[in-house]
C-alpha cells in the first residue's frame, strides 16, 4: 500500500510506492523451494559417494587400546589443536564461548543499516578482508611453529647449510649462550660477571624462547629480596622457576594466619575453599598467559594495522576483520590438526601422517593378548615345572 501525505496546500503526495512482485522474496516459494532442491541434490551426492567410495573405517573399537595418532572428528579438530597449546578447559570451554559470544554480539554492537545484506558492504571491505586472511594465515602459522620449536630446528639446520658447523658437530642455541660474561683478562676463562648480566640475560633468555613450555622448564633468573613470602627455606634471593611454583593463596589456612581445614563446612563447600592450595605461576604462564597473550595480541596488531592504514574506519570494518581473522583460524586449526598431525600429534609433513592404506594395524599399536592367553601361561609353568 502507498504512504499518503498531505502539503501544506492540501494537495497529496506519494512519498513511497507500494513494492512490485519482482522486488519481493517471499518464504514460500522463493526460499524453501531453493533449499529443498539443494537438499535433495546434496543427499543424492553423498549416496553416490557412499557408493563409489569406502568409509575410512578402522578396526572394532577396543577400549584397553588407544590408536595412535588418536584424533577427533573434523569438526572438533580445531579445538583438538587447541588443546596441544594451552590448558584443556581453556581450550575445549573458554576460548571457543567467548568466541561464539562475540560472534553473536556483533549485530547487536553494530546497529548501522547501512550495506545491510550486501557482500562487502563497506568501502574498503575487500582489501580488508584480503589483508585480515593473510595476515591471520601467517599469524596463526608462525604461532604454531614457534610453539612446537620449529625455529630452533630450522637454525640447526641454517647452521650447517651456511657452513658455520659440519653435519653432527655440536651446537648451542642463542638462548643457551651468556653474551653479557666478559673473558677474565688474566686466564681468559669466561669467569668476570658483566654487572647488567644479572638484569639482561633473562631479557636475553626470554627473546629465544625454544617455546611456550620454556618459561616454566629452561627460563631462570634470581634477584635479592629482603623479605620472601610462602613456606620453606630462605636464602635471600627470589629465584625463578623454583621460588614461584609453589606460592600460597591468602587465606588459605596454612599461611600467614593458620587455622584447621574448616571440617564445618559442607562438602560441597570444602571442594570449592582453597584450604592448603598454591599457584603454580610458571605453569599458569605456560598453560594460560602466554596463550591468551598470543590471542589477544594477534588481534590488536591486526587492527591497530588496518586503522593506521586507514582502510578501517568503522565498527564493521573492524567486525569484518574479526570474523575473517575467526574463520581462517578455524580452518587452519582443523586443517593442521587432519593433514599435519602424525604419532603421539607430532607436527609432521602431511606424507609422514599415518593412514589407513599405507598402515592399516594403525589402532593396533599394542596386539590385544589371546583370549587363551592365561590358559597358556598356565600350561607352560606347569611344563617348565
Amino acid at each position: 500500500m502507498a504512504i499518503i501525505t498531505r502539503t501544506p496546500q492540501g494537495s497529496k503526495e506519494t512519498v513511497r510506492q507500494k513494492r512490485e512482485r519482482d522486488q519481493e522474496l517471499l518464504v514460500w516459494p522463493d526460499l524453501v523451494f531453493v533449499e529443498f532442491i539443494c537438499a535433495l541434490l546434496f543427499t543424492i551426492t553423498f549416496v553416490v559417494l557412499s557408493v563409489l567410495v569406502d568409509a575410512p573405517l578402522l578396526n572394532k573399537a577396543n577400549p584397553n587400546i588407544t590408536p595412535n595418532p588418536s584424533k577427533a572428528p573434523w569438526y572438533l579438530l580445531n579445538l583438538q589443536e587447541l588443546l596441544l597449546h594451552m590448558e584443556a578447559g581453556l581450550a575445549g570451554v573458554v576460548v571457543p564461548t567467548i568466541a561464539l559470544v562475540v560472534l553473536i554480539a556483533m549485530p547487536y554492537i553494530d546497529r548501522s543499516n547501512e550495506g545491510q545484506g550486501v557482500w562487502f558492504g563497506t568501502k574498503n571491505a575487500v582489501r580488508i578482508t584480503l589483508f585480515a586472511f593473510t595476515f591471520a594465515s601467517l599469524y596463526i602459522t608462525a604461532c604454531i611453529l614457534w610453539d612446537d620449536g620449529a625455529h630452533v630446528r630450522v637454525y640447526e639446520q641454517a647452521s650447517v647449510t651456511f657452513g658455520f658447523r659440519e653435519e653432527g658437530d655440536e651446537w648451542t642455541w642463542p638462548g643457551e649462550i651468556n653474551p653479557f660474561r666478559e673473558d677474565d683478562p688474566d686466564d681468559g676463562a669466561l669467569s668476570f660477571l658483566n654487572p647488567a648480566e644479572g638484569a639482561l640475560l633473562p631479557i636475553w633468555d626470554f627473546i629465544f624462547f625454544e617455546n611456550r613450555v620454556a618459561i616454566r622448564e629452561t627460563w631462570t633468573w634470581s634477584m635479592p629480596v629482603p623479605i620472601q613470602p610462602g613456606d620453606g627455606d630462605h636464602d635471600g634471593r627470589l629465584d625463578w622457576p623454583q621460588d614461584f611454583a609453589n606460592v600460597p593463596i591468602p587465606l588459605n589456612g596454612t599461611w600467614i594466619i593458620t587455622f584447621d581445614e574448616p571440617e564445618w563446612m559442607p562438602g560441597w563447600m570444602q571442594r570449592l575453599y582453597w584450604y592448603d592450595r598454591h599457584l603454580d605461576v610458571p605453569e599458569i604462564m605456560a598453560i594460560y598467559v602466554l596463550p591468551l597473550t598470543a590471542i589477544i595480541a594477534g588481534i590488536v596488531i591486526m587492527l591497530v594495522t588496518l586503522f593506521k592504514l586507514g582502510w578501517a574506519t568503522t565498527v564493521r570494518d573492524a567486525f569484518i576483520a574479526m570474523f575473517t581473522g575467526f574463520m581462517l583460524t578455524y580452518l587452519a586449526l582443523t586443517l593442521i590438526g587432519a593433514a599435519f598431525r602424525g604419532k603421539g600429534q607430532e607436527l609432521v609433513p602431511p606424507t609422514h601422517v599415518p593412514n589407513l592404506e599405507e598402515f592399516p594395524n594403525i589402532s593396533r599399536e599394542v596386539e590385544p593378548p589371546s583370549q587363551y592367553a592365561l590358559l597358556d601361561a598356565q600350561v607352560s609353568a606347569r611344563v617348565e615345572v
